[in-house]
């Protein structure tokens, strides 16, 4: 292969590479500022493994040959960028796309009581499968007490949902009752205990955030069922040809 071929062909790995990068933070954005070793890394891996390339077309290699050893370079690249990814929770790069993955996989699984248990990936595998009867809002409402080295003890998780302006939650376990002046949380527990808490009126309206005292603590987190990143917006668009929602 002549020179002039051999440095297309270089300068397309290059931006084949640098294409990547951009769809893999677009996937993964949460890096931190760790992601700023990321497109510094990109360029020196593709100027690298893309003189490897270079080199190699100037071997007496059949098409195939060459295509084959090209698409291995290639592989391997991209799985040191996902490798040198960071990301500030939730995991690694590879473990997302494995959570993803067991997500599709158990989309059948997935019942509606399950909310507050499911992983990130699980949660989009969740929208859609449950989106003609979501309501406007989930709030978490997490309550446990604080240990020694402020380990939680005892903790209990209740689902209110949030519907057209009205609350609705398991009555069994818990009442709310919120005025202009306060919230009160009263839980019934398995031993026939009657807790009540005592918290800000606007305690179930603050989207995430606590309250702790003497040793208690109340947590709220409201999810409207927003999707962020790239990988849940590939995964929803994914289940949305391959999956049916329930009715």
């Amino acid at each position: 292969m002549d020179k002039s071929k051999r440095l297309i062909i270089y300068g397309f790995y290059i931006f084949l590479c640098l294409t990547v990068e951009a769809f893999i933070l677009w996937l993964f954005p949460y890096t931190g500022l760790g992601g700023l070793i990321c497109w510094p890394l990109t360029i020196m891996f593709s100027l690298g493994l893309g003189y490897v390339t270079y080199r190699i077309a100037n071997s007496q290699l059949r098409m195939w040959q060459f295509s084959f050893l090209f698409l291995c370079i290639f592989t391997f690249q991209v799985i040191l960028q996902l490798w040198t990814t960071p990301q500030d929770f939730g995991g690694t790069t590879f473990s997302k796309i494995r959570n993803t993955s067991k997500a599709y996989i158990n989309y059948n699984k997935i019942k509606f009581t399950d909310f507050s248990n499911l992983t990130n990936a699980e949660r989009v595998a969740f929208i859609y499968k449950f989106k003609e009867k979501l309501p406007d809002s989930f709030v978490m409402l997490q309550i446990d007490s604080t240990g020694q080295d402020y380990k939680s003890i005892n903790p209990r998780i209740y689902i209110i949902e949030n519907k057209n302006g009205i609350r609705y939650y398991d009555t069994t376990k818990l009442t709310l009752f919120e005025s202009d002046t306060a919230t009160i949380i009263v839980e019934y527990l398995k031993n026939y205990d009657t807790v009540i808490h005592r918290v800000d009126k606007n305690f179930l309206n603050i989207k995430a955030g606590g309250s702790s005292d003497k040793g208690l603590n109340l947590n709220v987190n409201e999810d409207d069922f927003r999707i962020d990143t790239g990988i849940e917006i590939l995964m929803y668009g994914i289940l949305e040809i391959t999956k049916k929602p329930n009715r």
